[in-house]
């Protein structure tokens, strides 16, 4: 019998040495880390917890525990789904890689940081999780550099943002441990709290240790920045809402969700007013995605019972967004010759008609726009904050104008960029996009255009998946 966190770990790991021996051949390395990926996300949507199955001649029990060392695996519903989103959204990445590359070590290296992420979420033991997601991380730094000769900002700022973030976690660990046996000792808890604050603050890129994000969507390749700020960020939203659930200290802390409102609402306004001044589209999606991440942590600071559905609906909505900006953008650079700045790209629209599509949509998406897949959630968690934070903070009635403002900001940014590539001066050299990744985006654009209007099959898998965690309220 193979029990399910064996398989789940050991799959995407036992492809790693497979998948780097064959990096040369990018699309078949493509595949399999796809083949790789997309089973495993159907292992877990497909197989119940309670009982075993039958996969292929062999008995797969998902829900059995796995002891390794003294340190428990087990695969809660929780899990369950954060492992099929994440393996989903990294399917569709891989497939897209297999027409525009993003460095040999994406496939082999991408495989390895998902089975760390796989541990991350089934130990059951903070200080292991921690040290997973630190590890994988840290081999994030190789495929966001992806063998590129020349500047090394993005990594070396995503490197240092690891390394920063991972010592106030640990403090807060043995803080937590050491209150355990002296509950009297309250003062340690607040301690606690803080460097819990400081450590995710950090690993979600909240104002002011936000300078890695725009560096990595300006230098990194795309898929990898989506990577990143999707799939990596959703990992780190996991451990922290698991943290609420099974510390009853921390979920009735009002002072950690005043901090989650007020971080939130901070990249929120300087995404926001950040974006309109950029002049390349990397830094300006990485202040787009630094301004909807804002929205997903105020909403989760918000003590209304909805917050937790709307935090989740706007992290599903912004993870499309980022992943259809992330197709049109590697199409783009690739026509480019590696170039994203708006001159460079003027009238670009001409030759690479569905990349600039969703390139604009994604950020018109991320920035809330109407008729655009971010702006149901955006709408919602618009509504939920606007109703309080103005008592909260005592800044008057003029607070929500500011945030439709920050909003705007990032609109603004994007369509200057789109007035830029339909300029009527398009470089002669550009080549047209190739046929099939213009049929991928094209469908990603349609599906979010589907979604703007009739979310209501989105909103089924986010009931699903907030109720299997513990809401959040103080």
């Amino acid at each position: 019998m193979i029990a399910g966190p064996s398989l789940l770990i050991g799959l995407p790991l036992a492809m790693v040495p497979i998948v780097y021996l064959l990096r040369r051949w990018e699309k078949l390395a493509a595949f399999l880390s796809a083949v790789t990926t997309a089973a495993v996300a159907g292992l877990c949507l497909h197989l119940p917890l309670d009982r075993p199955s039958w996969i292929f001649g062999f008995v797969v029990d998902l829900g059995r525990t796995v002891r390794v060392l003294g340190r428990e695996f087990a695969l809660l519903e929780t899990g369950r789904l954060t492992i099929a989103f994440v393996f989903g959204v990294a399917t569709a990445l891989f497939l897209f890689a297999r027409w525009i590359s993003q460095g040999r070590s994406f496939f082999p290296l991408g495989l390895l940081i998902l089975g760390l992420l796989n541990c991350v979420i089934l130990i059951r033991h903070l200080l292991f999780s921690v040290l997973f997601l630190a590890t994988a991380s840290i081999i994030a730094v190789f495929i966001v550099q992806g063998g590129r000769r020349g500047s090394a900002e993005g990594a070396f700022r995503y490197l240092m943002s690891t390394i920063l973030a991972f010592p106030p976690l640990l403090v807060s660990i043995w803080l937590m441990e050491q209150y355990a046996l002296n509950p009297d000792e309250v003062g340690l808890i607040h301690s606690a709290i803080a460097f819990l604050m400081v450590g995710f603050a950090i690993f979600l890129a909240v104002v002011p240790f936000h300078g890695w994000v725009p560096a990595i969507a300006a230098e990194a390749p795309p898929l990898v920045t989506a990577l990143i700020l999707t799939v990596m960020q959703a990992i780190v939203l996991l451990l922290m809402l698991n943290l609420l659930g099974s510390h009853l200290w921390l979920a009735e802390n009002p002072r950690f969700f005043w901090t989650l409102r007020v971080v939130g609402l901070a990249m929120v306004v300087w995404g926001g007013f950040s974006s309109p001044f950029q002049r390349d589209f990397g830094h300006l999606w990485g202040y787009a995605a630094l301004n909807d991440m804002g929205w997903v942590l105020a909403s989760l600071g918000m003590t209304s019972p909805s917050g937790l559905s709307i935090a989740l609906w706007q992290f599903a909505s912004r993870t499309v967004a980022m992943v259809m900006g992330a197709m049109g953008l590697a199409v783009m650079r690739h026509r480019a010759r590696g170039e994203a700045g708006f001159a460079q790209l003027r009238g670009a629209a001409r030759r690479l008609p569905f990349s600039a599509a969703g390139l604009i949509l994604s950020g018109l998406s991320l920035a809330g726009f109407p008729f655009t897949i971010g702006f149901p959630s955006r709408w919602a968690a618009f509504s939920l904050v606007a109703s309080h934070v103005g008592n909260w903070l005592k800044l008057g009635a003029g607070w929500p104008l500011l945030l439709i403002l920050a909003d705007g900001g990032v609109a603004a940014g994007y369509l200057r960029g789109l007035n830029a590539l339909l300029s009527s001066s398009p470089d002669p050299d550009l080549k047209p996009e190739p046929a099939l990744t213009s049929i991928v985006i094209l469908s990603t654009i349609l599906l979010c255009l589907v979604l703007s209007i009739y979310p209501q099959p989105l909103l089924v898998c986010i009931r699903s998946a907030a109720g299997s965690l513990a809401s959040p309220s103080p």
